[in-house]
């Protein structure tokens, strides 16, 4: 009996350690946002006549969850749940609920490579390329499929490589059912360099997109940024360009710099360029161009003041001898300001641009403006005019079909500008629950002589998000 109880027992040991070793942590985090908002003129058109609707209000919320699933230092699993955006009244936001708006957002797993320290990442994953001005890049910040491998050479040189996959139409084409091109391709190479003060990042990406990849088709909503970054003039204004009629590739170099050495000032700069050439080199398909931006700012005990400016190449007088703005594949987190760029906590904001391209802009921004505890704000204005010649609008109506001020796209030529302010607030309630007040303004000044009018209105919001974060 005795010698039965301690086998017995020996058994359950040994089922202890193997359910011990089979064992994983599961941790939580996540973001529930709400929205309260009010928003006039976002498309810039006056919303004076009567016959236009009037919809300036709306709630809306959103959680974001992400659970990581630890099996130890070296291996986890991460699934990142999305449900919303829900507008109240909406679909899954009207009486009675009960929708369908849980998403996939990502779902990746990160593990090392046995007796090295190479870091992989496989599965739907956030990918940006290095940013410094703000922590993203004006070429590239997504969620996409991805195999991303990262090793740090030592304490001040590190290497990430990648292979996206963002678009697999699976066009089915009838001609040649076994040799579609319908995939688009990124490889890219990032250095991240950190030395005493300074920090340098130089990264290179090389896109290869197939003739049938048509990304307006994608359910993913990185389809419209992905458009809208790589065609040239001629092809987004539908002269005579078919946009899905050839293969075509784009490359990237740029630099992230970063000197706080002589702190409390500090200066950040982005400078990058982009090309995008067709196989059969169609002159008026090809896309290059180059962007450059800078941060200056000074910390004293209560703001930081500093100087926002970029430069973006522009477009010349030929819409048939390809554009020269810079070309992307989807910037969605380029947020130099709240309202026109994607720099908002939540959901209003790129009623201006994805990045910016075809502008200049200088501007004041007064950062870390705190008089009382659990209180801070943020104040901006930035002014900016187009670099794109205007002789490339002027009686040209497909072009001024495509490009006139609509919301998400604002293209300015020599003759235009605009104005930007924002006025941030963010109180924390509690130490995860923050209410963050966002109030912008765009003013449009575009020339008559170029589209043919001017009657555009100032675009306003006035926005109250609550999020906590868990």
């Amino acid at each position: 009996m005795k010698r039965f109880a301690t086998l017995m027992l020996a058994f359950a040991l040994v089922l202890g350690a193997f359910s011990a070793a089979q064992a994983a942590d599961i941790k939580a985090k996540g973001v529930w946002a709400f929205d309260f908002s009010w928003l006039d003129n976002g498309d810039y058109t006056s919303m004076d006549d009567d016959s236009r609707s009037d919809d300036d209000f709306t709630a809306s919320q959103r959680l974001r969850t992400q659970i990581d699933i630890v099996a130890s230092e070296a291996l986890k699993g991460v699934v990142f749940f999305e449900m919303g955006n829900t507008v109240w009244g909406r679909a899954d936001g009207a009486l009675g609920a009960d929708g369908r708006s849980v998403e996939v957002r990502r779902s990746y797993i990160d593990w090392m490579v046995p007796n090295t320290d190479l870091k992989v990442r496989m599965g739907i994953q956030g990918l940006a390329l290095p940013g410094a001005v703000v922590p993203s890049s004006p070429v590239f910040d997504d969620d996409v499929a991805a195999l991303t491998l990262s090793y740090a050479v030592n304490d001040m040189v590190g290497v990430t490589a990648f292979w996206a996959r963002p678009f697999d139409n699976n066009s089915g084409n009838t001609a040649n059912t076994n040799n579609d091109y319908d995939e688009a391709d990124v490889f890219g190479l990032a250095v991240p360099v950190t030395l005493d003060g300074f920090k340098i990042t130089p990264y290179g990406v090389y896109a290869s997109v197939g003739k049938d990849v048509d990304p307006s088709t994608a359910p993913a909503t990185g389809g419209w940024e992905f458009q809208q970054g790589m065609l040239s003039m001629a092809e987004a204004a539908g002269s005579g360009i078919d946009q899905n009629s050839d293969t075509y590739n784009a490359w990237w170099g740029g630099v992230a710099f970063e000197m706080s050495a002589f702190s409390p000032f500090s200066l950040k700069v982005d400078a990058v360029y982009g090309s995008k050439t067709a196989d059969d080199d169609a002159e008026s398909a090809e896309r290059a161009g180059w962007l450059v931006a800078a941060l200056a700012e000074y910390k004293l005990d209560m703001v930081k003041p500093g100087i926002l400016a970029w430069y973006g190449s522009g477009e010349d007088d030929d819409i048939t001898d390809g554009s020269e703005r810079m070309p992307s594949i989807s910037p969605t987190g380029w947020g130099v300001t709240s309202f026109g760029f994607p720099g908002s906590v939540y959901r209003q904001d790129t009623y201006f641009g994805l990045n910016g391209a075809g502008t200049w802009a200088v501007g004041l921004q007064l950062a870390d403006i705190t008089f009382m505890e659990n209180l801070s704000h943020v104040f901006r204005v930035v002014y900016m005019k187009g670099t794109n010649d205007a002789d490339v609008v002027k009686g040209n109506a497909p072009v001024i079909t495509a490009f006139a001020p609509t919301t998400g796209e604002v293209f300015l030529t020599d003759e235009d500008s605009a104005i930007e302010v924002n006025f941030d607030t963010t109180y924390k309630i509690y130490e995860n629950l923050s209410l963050v007040v966002e109030m912008g303004w765009i003013k449009l000044d575009m020339d008559e002589d170029t589209w043919g009018s001017d009657d555009y209105s100032d675009a306003k919001k006035l926005v109250f998000n609550f999020i906590y974060e868990f």
